[in-house]
């Protein structure tokens, strides 16, 4: 069997390039396979003023607050915008996970960016974020900062981040800060043709901060956020910018850059083969390409991130993940039972089987998969093979891997040809498929408050009907897809690990529907 390689830790100076790999492939009645995963600053002076009478205070007097410090302007834009890095801890080490950008939008320390940018992902923990800010423009940023996430909406991809410690640990004096700060504009007053500056950390072609200029050259709509839930450009972005710094004519910041893909354009200029994306153990031309350079991209309204800078300058504390259901989609309304096992027969037809890598069979009336190898799937189908199924089935983990993940699997023909639909034992999900051996993620691993704690009880319900995948856990709806690559097949459950070994699952109460005509 081909082992999947360890999931790639890698930066391209503020490049994210965030590869999720997923899971491997199914066989007919049970299988299994091996896959790989990706998955201080010194502002320019000005001249102090000497009265010419001094004036002593008297003891009646009280002291003046300092007044706010004018936001920057012009060419002195580069000042409001900082790179921020991810830490994570390992054997008692901090290691770089990943850069972006962000502008600060307060002089008492707050700093707007992308949620993406400061917020732990499928495989990867963020432990400290250290904010390093632009002193010269031709110089790199200067670590100066540790900062903590107070408002982060993930769906919106805006989070709102607050320096919280200098360099050596020590708390910090927000109000003697007078950090450079960019001043709020209002997106809706943009239009087709108007100019944006957009400043941030480039993914290649230097370290130092990257002015580039476009024209606002379309909007996009999204339920639930609206006509101009993206700002589309014409101005080319670096990967790192995601998070950055993007002005009007004015200076006002109207908009946030995004990571890739928003906005529907997908002009990459740009692309790599950096991860083995077909799963065959060898890098080359026949993967699939990564996005590493600039592109076209798309900007968050700043209007979208008002709710939350004003929650986080009132001291309110909160994170969202994807825990919303998907607005106007219901869960699939099953039909006729088709098929159903509670698994008490030891001879209803499941394959019992294992090696050294594996084992799957009855168990005290459930049905156990175990994955004794890192980097490993394995999987159980069985031999009902239908178009349009609704699959019900019970799934809770007996020995924890800390990064593994189970599920479901639909239209099954063969082993490079199926349909996955999964959580993650951190709380994440995700539908993917193999067609024709290569892997993609309908919808790539994200977070939901919704999926309960490892080692309690998870109820699955996955839908696969005509060209819609729906994942539904604990009677809430997670996410919809839409594929038409796979028509009919067969059902099975699945687990996988990835870093860790030894994940067991146990799954009961297994049922097939067909939808309700």
């Amino acid at each position: 069997m081909k082992e999947r390689s360890k999931l790639q830790k890698w930066v391209s100076y503020g490049a994210i390039v965030l590869v999720s790999g997923c899971i491997g492939a199914v066989l007919a009645i049970g299988g299994f396979m091996a896959i790989s995963s990706w998955g201080g600053l010194s502002m320019e002076e000005t001249p102090t003023i000497v009265p010419d009478i001094a004036v002593t205070p008297t003891a009646t007097e009280t002291a003046v607050a300092s007044p706010t410090p004018e936001p920057v302007s012009g060419r002195l834009l580069y000042q409001a915008v900082v790179q921020i890095t991810t830490l994570y801890q390992e054997y008692n080490d901090l290691n770089v996970g990943w850069t972006g950008s962000g502008s600060i939008i307060s002089p008492d320390g707050y700093i707007l960016t992308n949620a993406h940018v400061v917020m732990p992902n499928r495989f990867f923990s963020v432990d400290v974020l250290r904010v390093a800010l632009t002193e010269r423009e031709d110089r790199e940023p200067v670590p100066r900062y540790y900062a903590e996430v107070v408002q982060a909406d993930e769906a919106l991809d805006i989070a709102v981040i607050r320096i919280t410690e200098d360099m050596d640990g020590n708390l910090v004096d927000h109000a003697s800060l007078n950090l450079p700060y960019v001043a709020l504009g209002n997106a809706d007053t943009i239009h087709l043709g108007d100019v944006i500056t957009i400043l941030g950390y480039p993914g290649i072609g230097g370290t130092t901060v990257t002015l580039t200029r476009g024209e606002v050259s379309g909007f996009t709509s999204e339920d639930g956020v609206g006509d101009r839930a993206f700002i589309k450009t014409s101005a080319t972005i670096a990967g790192g910018n995601s998070g950055g710094l993007a002005t009007d004519l004015d200076g006002y910041l109207i908009g946030i850059p995004t990571q890739l893909g928003y906005g529907g354009d997908d002009q990459f200029v740009e692309c790599r083969t950096l991860a083995d994306t077909n799963r065959d153990g060898v890098v080359d031309e026949r993967d699939s390409c990564v996005p590493t350079g600039g592109f076209i991209n798309a900007l968050r309204p700043i209007n979208l991130a008002t709710s939350l800078i004003e929650a986080a300058k009132g001291g309110e504390v909160a994170v969202a993940g994807s825990t919303a259901s998907p607005p106007e989609i219901d869960l699939p309304v099953q039909g006729i039972v088709i098929y159903e096992d509670d698994f008490s027969d030891l001879n209803s037809g499941w394959t019992q089987k294992g090696d050294s890598n594996f084992s799957r069979g009855y168990v005290d009336g459930e049905y156990h998969i175990e994955v004794f190898a890192k980097d490993r799937l394995a999987w159980a189908t069985t031999e009902v093979s239908s178009v349009d199924t609704i699959v019900d089935v019970d799934a809770h983990v007996i020995k924890s891997a800390s990064d593994g993940d189970y599920g479901v699997v639909c239209r099954y023909q063969d082993k490079g040809n199926f349909y996955g639909l999964e959580i993650a034992e951190n709380g994440y999900f995700a539908i993917w498929k193999y067609v024709n051996g290569e892997y993609s993620a309908l919808l790539d691993w994200q977070s939901s408050n919704f999926i309960t704690q490892s080692g309690e009880d998870q109820h699955f319900t996955a839908g696969c009907i005509g060209d819609t995948l729906t994942l539904a856990i604990n009677g809430e709806l997670l996410a919809e897809v839409h594929d038409s690559d796979l028509t009919s097949g067969e059902v099975g459950m699945v687990v996988g690990t990835y870093a860790n070994p030894g994940i067991r699952v146990g799954f009961d109460n297994f049922r097939v529907s067909s939808p309700s005509p």
